[in-house]
């Protein structure tokens, strides 16, 4: 992955707008004696939060056929490659119940969406336009006392599944000229449909209480896919220049996993 020092100034500045007014929390009139309830069980919160994201995929094809998988003609029947996954837009929907007081369940839905770099996993670049996935997560977690002297700052940590219906992305493949069969440069459009794949996700954060009923919550959290999405690609760049106007087909697969910074509100009930 990659982390370049603008990457992580608009990573910081990206967090800092996520809640509007939140720089003015320090400006309400908060109770002297606001805190944590002594015993949370049987309460639960919703909440909404956005974020930033540091994500790579590992992208495979292999099992190729055609000619573009022919290593007479200057193909390969296998290819590998990564990419970062540059985040265009994040959305986090949740839902939690407190079985006991520090003990807490939930389930979350989040969209995001992904502007993937420019790869090469065979003889062409591959530019996949922006695309969007629904995760739709179960959370275990275990929160703290609070650790403050004001009784107000809940530090946990937590353990995710989650679950990606698909992926479906569009994109150009482009191919550089080949002098010798006099063939010149080309594009073509690909569609990309994956299956759909689990991840395990390992949670830390903290939620500070900014009124009875409201609080403040961030975090960070490691996901990774259980298993690659997967799809067979066809790529058919020369159809009327022999002995490359065959379509290739190669079985893809593609592996995510990256680092999730979030931050957002919760209104306990």
């Amino acid at each position: 992955m990659t982390s370049t020092p603008s990457r992580v100034t608009r990573a910081l500045g990206t967090l800092a707008l996520l809640v509007p007014g939140l720089a003015s929390c320090s400006m309400l009139n908060v109770p002297e004696d606001l805190r944590w309830p002594d015993d949370m069980t049987g309460r639960s919160f919703v909440g909404a939060s956005s974020g930033w994201a540091f994500v790579q995929a590992d992208v495979d094809l292999k099992n190729g056929t055609g000619p573009l998988a022919d290593p007479i003609l200057g193909g390969s029947d296998v290819g590998s490659s990564s990419t970062d996954l540059d985040p265009v837009f994040g959305l986090g929907l949740k839902y939690f119940h407190y079985l006991t007081n520090n003990w807490l369940v939930g389930v979350i839905f989040e969209h995001r969406i992904f502007d993937p770099r420019s790869t090469r996993p065979l003889a062409a670049d591959l530019d996949i336009d922006d695309f969007g996935t629904n995760h739709f997560i179960l959370d275990a977690r275990y929160q703290w006392e609070p650790i403050d002297n004001n009784r107000r700052l809940r530090p946990f940590v937590g353990v995710q599944f989650g679950y990606v219906p698909e992926i479906s992305a569009d994109g150009t493949a482009s191919y550089a000229a080949i002098p010798s069969l006099g063939i010149p440069a080309t594009t073509e459009e690909i569609s990309l449909e994956g299956d759909s794949f689990f991840t395990l996700g390992f949670v830390a954060g903290a939620s500070y209480l900014i009124r009875e009923d409201l609080t403040f919550d961030f975090g960070a959290f490691y996901e990774y896919a259980l298993d690659p999405t997967t799809d067979t690609v066809t790529l058919d760049p020369f159809p009327n220049n022999p002995p490359l106007d065959q379509p290739s087909t190669f079985d893809g697969e593609l592996l995510e996993s990256g680092l999730y910074l979030t931050a957002g509100l919760s209104w306990v009930f």
